[in-house]
């Protein structure tokens, strides 16, 4: 099919709801993370991936293992014709078998291979219906042959139960235990043993909680449970004796090295068509699945539950929309940096170049802004989520995992303020103040609860309880750059950066104290403010620039005076967001991001990058030059400089970096950005690198929410204060129009900005409802629709 954007590879469909991807060779695996925020899976082009309840590490359903080139662990279907005995797969591997027909079609909540091979057109649908805990692999097959077809399709994958770190697996495999039911008519797998920590009775010695089913709607022929016996010893996935010998042993109960396959036999007549589905998933015991399982035997029920799927999808992307010049924004915007955000970041956390499972105390904090012009109320739930993994000395755990609780506390020092960053964008959103007075309890200290507000407080505080004796922000283990982990271990280190959004926090928690009255707190942080502004201005000037950090010795990073890393992002960008810094000093530090930082696929985090390892930096130096945070483009701080040169007024160097970093615009050249161009990745490579343009660490990003906002917030203008909808656009000269559907606090705002003049900024003529008003600060209204016309 031709759609938007096309390459040798795919392109969007007509309406954007699906990347199709037209053969199985793509420069890396082109993956979908489905989730419906407790059961979660990955697939690749190729049906590689693998399945998860609540924890993709810690409750993982099947086995794989991180290979970016082979992509060899999945969850497979084969197909035999049992007349020719050709044997085939919908996604080419493991068979590799040649296919009449490949296509792949990544959705929300679902992805869809069709293919065609002996004359069967086959379409796979695999998708997780919401609020259950399974997914559903619909099969819809026609035999377009001129005679009858006897087929077999046979599952396969492996058990894993439980953590997913189970290399040793002549150990984990000894507690495992399968059977099939034939009332199920499934095969079932449990696991004596957990592998995560309990408090009381020693060394992995809890049982796995769920019973695992594989089951069809179709009568299964015959089931296999034993790896051995589906691949033949020295046997592979490509060839395996199971199928060739076309007999499934029946092999299951302990002592076997686990695996899922179950036979299904189908006779189709010329022309004839038959739907049927298998299922995978996880319940508290067999009655639970044989519910789900008498749920979905009618496939009716199947093509509602996909239906409805899809529908709970458009229903999330629905409350914000743009109508653009610009098609690669307009697809970014309106569904698929939401469903990145959403499905992945913060329903999944895992993807294929990492597999988390936790909750970062920043990240999910910061991804959860996708929700505000969604529902705020989910933003408002993240907030009170990681307000618990908060200490009572204020200070947080970096990351915690669910169904543990267990996290790590470390010395990173910006994860603390995320927490009053959040309340400043959920303020600006809602207005509401009476969430701060919502009491949680701490992490350390179940019985004491306090407010948000307070909860806030201690974060700021504890941040000012580490400066240094020149007053700037003590950089400790790293701040927002993991990556400079050695920099400040003995507390001497000092962050510009660090300095600076601690300053842009404090000021705004001026405003924030005293209107939730507390005059005492407002005045208090008005004067740390100036303090601190003032230190960023004495000592983090470098001339032409902010240098980014002190080390322990006081030896400068990001400084004039250093070969390598002599100038890093976030200090100058930040100066300009946190308007820190003279009007003056901005210019100056953006026109030397222009001049040194800004490159083919956008600004790099540092340059010129370290090609010498650095004890006193941490780990970023050891990366190899011009990748990731060493001389990459590192995605995440990317976004910010788009929002720092949009305060500038500066829209054609803002548009350019949305263009440079855009993964639809850096996916026209495929084989050089071999990422997907459907979703951000966490950084592009440098030009040190010697694979300069490439993406990578694609899906598992925080970029995607932060791209969303400064796209709508910035660039486009449309951005909610706490008085109401700000106007405020930014945007390239030569659009002559744009429109904006935004939900704000219970009203849907239509906008249309025309730009007859081709201005790139500044409000001419504002209307509300067909009245002419002054300011292009619109206040609430109560309508359920507000109109608004804008002229520049």
């Amino acid at each position: 099919m031709s759609g938007k954007f096309e390459t040798k590879y795919g392109c969007f469909s007509n309406n954007g709801n699906e990347y199709v991807i037209k053969t199985p060779k793509t420069p890396k695996p082109w993956i979908n993370v489905i989730s419906n925020g407790d059961y979660g899976l990955t697939i690749s082009q190729t049906c590689g991936g693998f399945s998860w309840l609540t924890h993709s590490e810690m409750n993982r359903l099947t086995r794989w293992h991180q290979d970016l080139i082979q992509d060899n662990w999945g969850k497979y279907l084969y197909i035999e014709d049992e007349e020719t005995g050709k044997i085939w797969n919908p996604g080419w591997l493991p068979t590799k078998t040649d296919l009449d027909f490949y296509e792949c079609r990544h959705g929300f909540g679902y992805s869809v291979f069709t293919s065609e091979c002996e004359k069967i057109r086959l379409e796979l649908t695999i998708f997780v219906p919401f609020d259950e805990q399974h997914e559903i692999w619909k099969i819809n097959i026609k035999n377009l042959s001129n005679r009858r077809k006897q087929l077999s399709f046979y599952t396969y994958f492996e058990w894993c139960l439980g953590a997913s770190n189970d290399h040793h697996r002549e150990f984990h495999k000894n507690f495992l235990e399968t059977e099939f039911d034939i009332n199920l008519n499934a095969l079932l797998a449990k696991k004596r043993l957990w592998e995560i920590p309990i408090k009381n009775r020693g060394h992995w010695n809890i049982e796995y909680p769920y019973t695992a089913f594989h089951a069809c709607n179709k009568n299964v022929a015959d089931f296999e449970g034993n790896k051995e016996s589906f691949l033949g010893q020295y046997g592979s996935l490509s060839n395996p004796s199971a199928i060739i010998n076309g007999k499934l042993t029946g092999k299951t109960g302990v002592w076997n090295d686990s695996i899922g396959s179950l036979h299904v036999k189908i006779n189709l007549e010329s022309q004839q068509e038959e739907q049927f589905a298998f299922f995978l998933g996880l319940g508290k015991n067999k009655e639970q699945i044989q519910s789900t399982l008498n749920k979905y035997k009618d496939n009716q029920n199947i093509d509602k539950s996909l239906a409805e799927t899809k529908k709970r999808w458009y229903k999330l992307f629905n409350t914000l929309t743009i109508e653009t010049p610009d098609e690669a924004m307009n697809l970014m915007v309106n569904k698929w940096l939401k469903y990145q955000a959403i499905s992945c970041r913060l329903w999944a956390r895992s993807a294929y170049y990492q597999q988390s499972g936790a909750f970062g105390f920043r990240d999910q904090l910061q991804d959860s802004q996708i929700f505000l012009p969604i529902d705020p109320s989910l933003t408002g739930m993240q907030i009170k989520l990681h307000a618990k993994h908060q200490l009572k000395d204020g200070t947080v755990l970096h990351w915690w995992h669910p169904i543990t609780e267990e996290g790590l506390k470390n010395q990173l020092s910006d994860n603390l303020l995320w927490l009053p960053f959040l309340i400043i964008s959920y303020l600006d959103e809602t207005n509401n103040y009476d969430f701060l007075n919502e009491e949680i309890e701490y992490y350390d200290d179940s019985e004491k609860k306090e407010s948000i507000f307070e909860h806030c407080c201690k974060a700021i505080n504890s941040s000012l309880s580490r400066l240094s004796e020149r007053g700037l922000s003590l950089i400790s283990a790293g701040d927002w750059n993991d990556g400079l982990s050695a920099v400040g271990l003995n507390m001497k280190g000092e962050s510009i950066w660090l300095s600076q959004f601690l300053y842009f926090i404090l000021t705004h928690f001026v405003h924030i104290a005293k209107k939730h009255g507390f005059d005492k707190i407002s005045d208090s942080y008005y004067k740390k403010a100036k303090e601190i502004n003032s230190s960023i201005e004495n000592y983090g000037w470098d001339g032409n620039w902010y240098f980014r950090a002190t080390k322990d010795n006081g030896d400068k990073l990001g400084s004039n005076e250093c070969r390598e890393g002599k100038i890093y992002l976030n200090p100058q960008i930040w100066s300009v967001i946190s308007e820190s810094a003279s009007s003056e000093r901005q210019q100056k530090a953006m026109s030397s991001v222009e001049k040194y930082l800004i490159k083919d696929y956008g600004p790099l985090l540092l340059f010129p990058a370290y090609k010498k390892s650095d004890q006193s930096i941490g780990y970023l130096s050891r990366y190899a030059p011009g990748s990731r945070e060493n001389g990459g483009v590192y995605t995440h701080a990317a976004t910010w400089s788009i929002w720092a040169f949009t305060k500038l007024k500066q829209s054609g160097i803002a548009y350019e970096i949305f263009r440079k970093v855009c993964p639809i615009i850096n996916g026209m050249e495929p084989d050089r950005y071999k990422g997907e161009p459907y979703v951000t990745p966490g950084n592009i490579d440098g030009p040190e690198s010697a694979h300069y343009g490439r993406g990578s660490w694609t899906w598992y990003t925080g970029s995607a929410a932060w791209f969303q906002k400064v796209i709508v917030d910035w660039i486009l203008g449309i951005r909610a204060t706490e008085e109401g909808l700000l106007i405020d656009p930014c945007i390239p000269k030569e659009w002559d129009s744009f429109k904006v559907k935004r939900l704000f606090r219970g009203t849907y705002y239509q906008i249309t900005v025309s730009n007859p003049d081709h201005k790139s900024n500044g409000v001419k003529i504002i209307k509300v409802d067909g009245n002419e008003v002054e300011s292009n600060l619109i206040s609430p209204v109560k309508d359920k629709e507000c109109f608004v016309e804008i002229i520049l």
